[in-house]
């Protein structure tokens, strides 16, 4: 009898001090990195669509919006991995044009400035 309790014991304190490994499938935080596929309402020139691609470069992003073909870079685009929101600048003919989006996973949505106007921006990551 006091064998199987020292064998008992002696298993409940293996078990005890094992290590055991938790499998964890950390979800990685979305980045704006990526082909999203855009629309810009409610400008002078009228509605605008088509891709904008963003991608890693060095420690910050590079980014540009592509419509018909005619590519237009953005100055700076940052990206706030906090508030999940994106900012930025370009010139559309010779005019500065202020990015701000807010990104939820493959979504985004903000507005383009110039000029006292802001104009709607949505976004969808591109499957």
């Amino acid at each position: 009898m006091r064998k199987n309790f020292l064998f008992v014991l002696t298993i409940v304190l293996l078990a005890a001090c094992s290590s055991t490994q938790k499998t964890t499938s950390a979800k990685k935080a979305p980045t704006p990195e990526g082909q999203w596929e855009y629309s810009i309402t409610d400008t002078p020139e009228g509605n605008f669509s088509g891709i904008m691609t963003v991608s890693k470069n060095g420690n910050g992003y590079a980014a540009s919006l592509n419509a018909n073909g005619n590519d237009l870079p953005f100055e700076s685009f940052n990206w706030n991995e906090s508030e999940k929101k994106a900012t930025g600048e370009l010139y559309y003919s010779g005019t500065s044009v202020q990015f701000q989006a807010s990104m939820n996973d493959d979504q985004m949505e903000g507005g383009l400035a110039a000029m006292g106007m802001v104009f709607p921006f949505k976004a969808a990551r591109k499957k």
